[in-house]
């Protein structure tokens, strides 16, 4: 009995979804908001820092995404970084963001999902749910790895 039981709770916390967190952050223009707000689209998530390498081209590469896969929210997470910091970023890449940009300057979206390579790409459905998590920046190659 006691191994069926056990059997049953490793399976609970196996089931157990992993969604966009409710992680505290900041807008560019300082206002504070949650990233869990920006649940109810599709979402990929680049999680960058300054000091992580091959950001720069993937910044990019961000603004045609926003123009080819409408049917993502993107949105360029900066983590350890002040809005100078990652404004200063922009100016010298020469980027005008089309995408939103989210400020997590004590890295509070590690304590939800532990952020094991920067840069990384995070694919959540409409309802938040994590799919995908990707090394690099990640272009999902269909509709599918959105909706559900």
């Amino acid at each position: 009995m006691s191994k069926l039981l056990l059997l049953f709770l490793l399976f609970l916390l196996s089931c157990r979804a992993e969604k966009i967190p409710k992680v505290q952050v900041r807008t560019l223009d300082n206002r504070v908001v949650y990233l869990s707000d920006y649940k109810g689209r599709d979402t990929l998530l680049y999680v960058w820092s300054k000091t992580c390498a091959g950001h720069s081209k993937d910044l990019k590469e961000l603004n045609r995404l926003v123009e080819e896969r409408k049917e993502f929210l993107i949105i360029s997470y900066a983590v350890a970084m002040t809005s100078e910091d990652v404004l200063k970023s922009y100016r010298e890449l020469g980027i005008r963001d089309k995408f939103l940009t989210l400020i997590d300057t004590e890295v509070r979206f590690n304590d939800h999902l532990p952020i094991t390579f920067l840069p990384s790409t995070y694919i959540f459905d409409k309802r938040g749910k994590l799919l995908k998590t990707h090394p690099g920046l990640y272009i999902p190659t269909s509709s599918k790895e959105g909706s559900s």
